[in-house]
């Protein structure tokens, strides 16, 4: 039941649009949010993907600096490609009548008319949306309230739920649940509870990789001072992971 698609290129884009599905899976629901990271294992793809617009009210274009010009093996601009995944997604979502919103990421401009092929021009004359990093929760927010007047499938969910910002707060994800309980059955509570679970085990994991490299690169260093602190900060965790009982 995917409401909101999300069309992107990995080259240009990828982060963006990943950051993108996060936070409106939080605003709407992970079911009614999709990007081509979804496809089942062993399903036809163009099929999937077609089906999948089908069942579409809103297209995402998500649009970075480098979207217009990415270029394959052979130097031809990938737009001009009839068979780009990119471009049959956006000409499919604009034959069908889907609200296809650009979304411009990462400093990109709106693409003018005669720089796209002629079945991509009328994306050009699409009201853009612009996402910036400095402004990224305030943005999202205004997004998520123009797809919510969209879709009246989306605006039907009830009261929109803004995501965190990359703060993970337990207090805050127990009341969201219990606040939750009485109108979500239990399957989506689990679901609600195992994607928070995900979303916060990904976070440790970057922190534990910046913690990691910025270990290697103060021994790289070799100043006595800052590999005490590096050891004191270090042996501070280990202690708090371990607890009183380690």
């Amino acid at each position: 039941m995917s409401v909101i698609f999300i069309s992107y290129r990995r080259d240009d884009s990828q982060g963006f649009a990943g950051r993108l599905e996060d936070d409106l899976s939080e605003c709407f629901g992970e079911e009614r949010v999709f990007r081509d990271r979804e496809i089942p294992v062993g399903t036809d793809f163009a099929q999937h993907l077609e089906g999948t617009l089908g069942a579409a009210a809103v297209l995402l274009a998500v649009i970075g600096p480098n979207w217009l010009e990415v270029r394959g093996a052979d130097g031809r601009r990938r737009l001009d490609d009839p068979g780009d995944w990119v471009r049959r997604e956006i000409e499919t979502g604009l034959a069908r009548g889907l609200a296809v919103v650009p979304v411009l990421v990462g400093g990109a401009r709106m693409p003018p008319a005669a720089a796209l092929p002629p079945a991509l021009a009328p994306l050009a004359g699409r009201q853009a949306f612009v996402l910036s990093d400095r402004r990224w929760r305030e943005e999202l927010k205004e997004l998520a309230g123009e797809l919510a007047r969209l879709s009246p499938k989306l605006s039907g969910r009830g009261e929109i739920q803004m995501p965190r910002s990359g703060r993970i707060d337990a207090l805050e994800v127990l009341r969201d649940v219990l606040a939750r309980r009485k109108v979500a059955p239990p399957q989506g509570l689990a679901a609600r509870v195992g994607s928070w679970l995900l979303r916060a085990l990904r976070r440790l994991l970057v922190l534990a990789v910046a913690l990691a490299i910025v270990v290697v690169l103060v021994r790289a260093d070799g100043d006595p001072r800052a590999n005490r602190i590096v050891d004191n900060v270090v042996a501070m965790i280990v202690a708090t992971l371990k607890g009183p009982g380690g």
